[in-house]
């Protein structure tokens, strides 16, 4: 890359090789080139490349005036890149209708800019870092973006670009405090705020600094000036963020926090709402954990990579039916990747599937997090609305992991995603919230049941390995008898664990004799069940789904389709397809497409057990149905 060309656009349009400059042309030749290297590497259709360069003005050669610049930027670039490497010279190529500027990135600086403000963002963790390359990034800028060419393009493109390097010197400044450095970094931060008087985010930067440098006296009076101009310019108070960084101010001054030398207090103000304790919340896991390699790969690959260069959302809701393992997944692999989220972990029971308490409001989980995050319950006020907006203002720029466990419903879970790409949000529910993977690009999973090959591991993970080693056939068979469940092993566990001596083989016994749910329960009402776990699955089905249910009962292991179920209901295929559906909307049945569905032995073995208390001498209603169904065998 001796013979490399490179592009300026942030400042006067310019191209050199080495330290030799390269004409352009006139102006629209410019506009042409930097329509082009704006948006390298992809095509610009022709009419949207005339619209860039000439808009309502196009001349009636327009077309013919553009193929001409084409053609002498194109003689201009082969001339300059003579002796290099093909692959290195900057080339304008025709593609489907249109041009493209096929460059390396990292020959043109503007490129170069966002690619060093993206690996600055990834530094938040280590602030002096990312001041290195905010720094550098912004040493590329050398005055207003494309003096000299006009047009209403080039000024939409000049205030966006303005915009991008006000957004990285903020990030910059707010990077340089966290790294201490509010000392020197003083004199820049008092020419921003004077040639931006109005823009609450310098300000904090700068009441910060003032503080840190012992002038808390100084950054109160800075405040009260904005204050005043705020009202009287624009009507408006200053925001929340800002209003709370002057209360921790006045504190600090009223309680004498600075050290007697001068020194700033011990207890800092941030410029923004920060943590004041880094939360770490994430409840302890499960001792046996197997068979859930393919799912942590998903969730590594979607909540771990970078947000700004994949620009995906990092959101995943796991979704399965009762007992599935949701929660255990979900912690396991928070645990693991803890690390990667500097700024903490929240975690917030919904209590969506719990029968014993009402699911939790959005606007109380809103309140939690803000008040675990170190938010004044002062500043938490208004509407759910006004809530969730303070909650993205303070979580934007952190790096946060966030789990939100049994979630009820859409509804509920929406105000609490977090705006800044930073963050991390990982789901469970037992129902399918399909609005979010449609408005929120949420990334849905459905846990599945465990192989039998990995529910074997997990049974001898949690009774050891001299008792499955020893009996593997009853091993095998009581594995079988679980389904694939992970919370129908933990209660078998539970059982065997307190018959140390006594063989397998017994258990299977009893497993001959009786149903599996009787077999997978424990305590003496119960209340410790397979059974009751599915009773609020069961629960929060429609009435006719409710009604319907048992005919699952009556099908076999094999696949079934809706008119097969129909037949069985006694109601019309229509009618047993909406039924269908609310079953798998639960995942109470897995559905295969197709109109074809399919249900695992434990939730076949339940329905039976909900048919036969339904059909009793005094049927219970549909709500009590399950509690009868507890009943039996108690």
């Amino acid at each position: 890359m001796s013979h490399a060309i490179g592009f300026n656009l942030l400042g006067a349009m310019t191209a050199h090789q080495g330290n030799r400059q390269i004409r352009l042309g006139p102006a629209k030749q410019q506009c042409v080139l930097a329509a082009l290297l704006i948006d390298a590497n992809r095509v610009i259709p022709m009419d949207a490349l005339l619209d860039r360069v000439w808009h309502e003005n196009l001349p009636p050669t327009g077309r013919a005036v553009l193929y001409s610049y084409v053609a002498r930027l194109r003689q201009l670039l082969h001339a300059a890149g003579q002796g290099g490497e093909p692959a290195d010279v900057p080339a304008i190529v025709r593609s489907s209708g249109g041009y493209m500027a096929r460059v390396y990135l990292s020959q043109v600086d503007l490129h170069r800019f966002r690619s060093l403000v993206v690996s600055a963002r990834s530094f938040a963790s280590d602030p002096a870092a990312a001041c290195e390359r905010y720094r550098t990034a912004l040493g590329l800028w050398r005055g207003e973006p494309l003096p000299g060419l006009t047009g209403p393009w080039v000024e939409a493109v000049r205030e966006s670009l303005s915009a991008e390097r006000t957004a990285a010197l903020m990030e910059c400044h707010a990077a340089e405090l966290r790294a201490g450095r509010h000392f020197t970094l003083l004199p820049e931060l008092e020419n921003v705020a004077k040639d931006r008087p109005h823009d609450e985010v310098s300000l904090r930067h700068l009441m910060t600094a003032l503080h840190r440098s012992g002038r808390s006296a100084e950054a109160v009076a800075r405040y009260d000036r904005t204050r005043r101009l705020l009202s009287e310019e624009l009507g408006v108070d200053p925001s929340p963020a800002t209003q709370e960084l002057y209360q921790e101010l006045l504190r600090a001054t009223d309680t004498h926090t600075l050290d007697g030398a001068g020194g700033a207090a011990s207890r800092e103000p941030a410029a923004r709402p920060c943590p004041i304790t880094r939360p770490a919340q994430l409840p302890s896991l499960c001792r046996a954990f197997t068979g859930r390699d393919q799912e942590l790969r998903f969730l590594d690959a979607v909540l771990t990579a970078s947000p700004y260069e994949s620009g995906q959302s990092r959101t995943v809701l796991l979704e399965g039916m009762a007992g599935i393992g949701k929660t255990t997944l979900a912690l396991q692999w928070s645990h693991r990747a803890r690390e990667r989220f500097p700024d903490g972990q929240l975690y917030l029971d919904l209590h969506g599937s719990d029968p014993h308490r009402p699911p939790l409001s959005s606007s109380a989980a809103l309140q939690r997090c803000l008040r675990h995050l170190g938010v004044p319950a002062s500043l938490i006020q208004g509407d759910v609305d006004e809530v969730a907006a303070l909650w993205r203002s303070v979580v934007a720029d952190q790096r946060l992991l966030l789990v939100l466990d049994d979630a009820a419903s859409a509804d509920q879970v929406e105000p609490l995603l977090p705006g800044g790409r930073g963050c991390a949000t990982l789901i469970t529910s037992r129902g399918r919230l399909d609005r979010l993977a449609v408005r929120h690009d949420v990334h849905p999973l459905t846990v599945p049941n465990l192989p039998p090959d990995k529910a074997t591991d997990l049974l001898t993970a949690l009774v050891g390995p001299s008792r499955t080693d020893a009996e593997p056939e009853a091993a095998a068979l009581l594995a079988e008898a679980c389904g694939g469940l992970p919370y129908a092993f933990q209660v078998l566990a539970i059982r065997l664990q307190r018959r140390p001596r006594e063989p397998l083989s017994a258990t299977v016994a009893q497993l001959e004799r009786t149903s599996p749910l009787d077999l997978l329960r424990t305590g003496a009402s119960g209340s410790t069940s397979v059974r009751a776990l599915l009773d609020t699955s069961f629960e929060a089905l429609p009435s006719e789904a409710r009604r319907a249910f048992p005919s699952l009962g009556t099908l076999s292991a094999a696949p079934f389709r809706a008119e097969e179920f129909a037949a069985r209901a006694k109601c019309t295929p229509l009618e047993a397809q909406d039924i269908l559906s609310a079953l798998a909307e639960e995942h109470l049945l897995d559905d295969r497409g197709s109109h074809t569905y399919a249900a695992s032995a434990l939730v076949r073995s339940y329905a039976r057990t909900v048919g036969r208390a339904a059909s009793s001498a005094h049927p219970p209603s549909n709500n009590e149905a399950t509690t009868v169904a507890c009943r039996q065998g108690s």
